[in-house]
C-alpha cells in the first residue's frame, strides 16, 4: 500500500511539473539573432503547448522577428527573460534579453477602428505577456514617427459579424515598449486585466481603455520618452535632443484614454511630457455610447492613487464620467491644466493632491481648472499651485467654474504677483448659474480673490491669507 502512495505521488507531481512547465521555441526552429521571421515556431510551440497542457512559451534572450501579428492563445503566456520592470538598454536590444521586433500594422488609422489593423501583439481570453521588450527596427525617424497600430491588443473574440462571445481577461507583466506610436488598447470585455510592471515610450497614445466592465488593474506604469533614447542613441546629457522630444510629446502625446471603464483601479501610474494626461471619454462604439450618452453605465468610473501627470499641458480632461461613482483621484501630483468639459456630467474627487500649473506663453488667457456646467469638481486636503514662466503677464483664473466645485482643507499659492493683472486677477469666478463652496482655505501670493457672475453662487468661510516674503519664501518647481 506504501509503495502504491508513493507511486501516486511521484505521477502527480510529474503531472503537475509538467502542467507548469514553459515550452521553448528553440525546440520548434526557432533562432534569434538571424533576422529570419519566427512566426512559424513560435505557432507549432503554442499548438504543442495546448497538447501538453503547458503554462506557455518561453522565448529566450535575443532578438525575435515576428512578420505577421503574434497571437497569444487563451489561458497561455508568452515569457522572455526580464522578471521586474526594466530598461531596455542598447546592450538588450542587441539581445542580452528577449526584445521582440514588430514589423506589422505600418500606416495604421488608430483612431477609427483600430481593431481593423493588425497589431504586433494579440492577447486572447486568459493569456499574458510577461518579461520582453517590443521595438520597431523600422520606426527610425524619432523626429518623423511613422503611424503604427496597437502594439498590444487585448482582444475579445467576436463572431463574424463583430458580436461579442468571450472576454479578454489579459496580462501584460514586466515589459518595456521602446518605440510604438501607440501601446496598449484593451476592446470590449477586456475585463479583469492585469497590467503591471510596464513602461512605454509612444509618440501618440499610451494606453486606451474602452468597453471594460469589470474589475481590473493597471499599477507600476511609466509612460516617458526616456524608453526610447537607447534605440535612437540618444545620450541624458544631450539636452537639445531631449528637450526637442519633450516638445514634441506635449504637441501630439496622449497618455491614457478611459471610454467605457467602470470599476477599475490604477496605481503608480506616471505621464511625463504629454499635450494630455488622463482622458476621460465616452465609448468609440457609437451604439453603447449613444444609448448611455447622458447615464452610467457606458461611462467611466476609475479609482486612481499614488500616480501622476509631470510637465503635461493638460494633466486631467473629462468629457465624459459615470455621474454615480465618478473618478476618484487619491496621493497624485498632477502638473497641468485641470479640465471638466460641459459634457461632463459626473464627479471628479482630488484627495492629498498636488497641482501645479507653470504657465508659458501660449497659455496667457488660459484657465488652471475649468468646470463645465454639468459636471462637479471636488478637492481636499490638497495644495494648488501656479506661477508664470516664460510669459510678462497672465490673464488666466484659477477657476472658472460653471458647474459645481467644493474646495476645502488646502492652500492654494499664486508665485510672482508681479505677472498677474492687478484689476482682472481672480482665483475663482463663478458664472452661468455655477455653485462654489470654499472653506478653511489659506492663499499665498495676492489674496483670495472671486467674483460671481451670470446667476453664478459662491459661499467661502474661514479663509486665511500669508504673503510670499523673505520669512515665508515659496520656491516652485522648474
Amino acid at each position: 500500500m506504501r509503495i502504491l502512495g508513493i507511486i501516486c505521488l511521484s505521477f502527480f507531481m510529474a503531472s503537475n511539473a509538467s502542467a507548469q512547465a514553459f515550452l521553448n521555441v528553440l525546440d520548434f526552429g526557432g533562432i534569434p539573432n538571424d533576422g529570419m521571421p519566427d512566426d512559424a515556431a513560435l505557432r507549432s510551440a503554442f499548438e504543442e503547448a495546448k497538447k501538453q497542457n503547458a503554462q506557455g512559451v518561453f522565448l529566450p534572450a535575443g532578438r525575435w522577428q515576428f512578420d505577421s501579428s503574434i497571437e497569444i492563445p487563451r489561458g497561455f503566456t508568452l515569457k522572455g527573460t526580464y522578471s521586474r520592470p526594466h530598461v531596455a538598454e542598447r546592450s538588450d536590444l542587441e539581445g542580452a534579453g528577449t526584445t521582440i521586433e514588430c514589423y506589422v500594422g505600418r500606416n495604421a488609422d488608430i483612431e477609427i477602428e483600430p481593431w481593423k489593423y493588425p497589431s504586433c501583439v494579440n492577447i486572447h481570453g486568459t493569456a499574458s505577456l510577461e518579461g520582453v521588450n517590443l521595438v520597431y527596427p523600422e520606426q527610425t525617424d524619432v523626429w518623423n514617427p511613422v503611424p503604427y497600430s496597437w502594439t498590444i491588443f487585448c482582444n475579445s473574440d467576436y463572431d463574424e459579424n463583430q458580436r461579442f462571445k468571450e472576454s479578454s481577461r489579459c496580462g501584460v507583466v514586466n515589459t518595456t515598449l521602446v518605440n510604438s506610436y501607440a501601446g496598449i488598447f484593451m476592446r470590449w470585455g477586456a475585463n479583469d486585466h492585469w497590467i503591471s510592471g510596464v513602461n512605454m515610450s509612444v509618440f501618440k497614445k499610451g494606453m486606451v481603455l474602452d468597453g471594460i466592465t469589470s474589475l481590473g488593474v493597471i499599477q507600476n506604469v511609466n509612460i516617458h520618452n526616456q524608453y526610447c533614447w537607447p534605440f535612437y542613441g540618444i545620450l541624458a546629457s544631450d539636452h537639445e535632443k531631449t528637450n526637442r522630444l519633450a516638445k514634441e510629446n506635449l504637441k501630439n502625446l496622449v497618455g491614457i484614454e478611459f471610454h467605457r471603464a467602470d470599476w477599475g483601479w490604477l496605481n503608480q501610474v506616471f505621464i511625463i511630457f504629454a499635450n494630455k494626461g488622463f482622458v476621460f471619454e465616452k465609448s468609440m462604439n457609437a451604439a453603447d455610447s449613444s444609448q448611455w450618452e447622458l447615464g452610467t453605465r457606458a461611462l467611466p468610473s476609475l479609482d486612481i492613487s499614488n500616480s501622476g501627470c509631470d510637465l503635461c499641458l493638460t494633466a486631467v480632461e473629462a468629457n465624459f464620467v459615470n455621474t454615480g461613482v465618478g473618478v476618484n483621484f487619491s496621493n497624485s501630483n498632477l502638473l497641468g491644466r485641470v479640465i471638466l468639459g460641459d459634457s461632463c456630467y459626473g464627479s471628479l474627487r482630488f484627495s492629498n493632491a498636488f497641482f501645479s500649473y507653470g504657465i508659458s506663453a501660449p497659455d496667457s488667457l488660459n484657465d488652471q481648472f475649468v468646470v463645465g456646467k454639468r459636471a462637479t469638481l471636488q478637492i481636499v486636503n490638497s495644495e494648488v499651485l501656479n506661477f508664470p514662466v516664460d510669459v510678462p503677464m497672465w490673464y488666466g483664473r484659477v477657476f472658472t467654474v460653471r458647474g459645481i466645485l467644493q474646495l476645502s482643507n488646502s492652500i492654494l499659492v499664486s508665485t510672482d504677483t508681479s505677472r498677474y493683472d492687478e484689476k482682472t486677477f481672480k482665483h475663482l469666478q463663478v458664472e452661468n448659474s455655477g455653485i462654489a463652496t470654499v472653506q478653511n482655505l489659506v492663499f499665498r501670493g495676492p489674496e483670495f480673490r472671486y467674483t460671481a457672475k451670470e446667476k453664478g453662487r459662491i459661499k467661502a468661510s474661514l479663509i486665511e491669507h500669508q504673503e510670499i516674503s523673505e520669512d515665508f519664501p515659496y520656491n516652485p518647481p522648474r
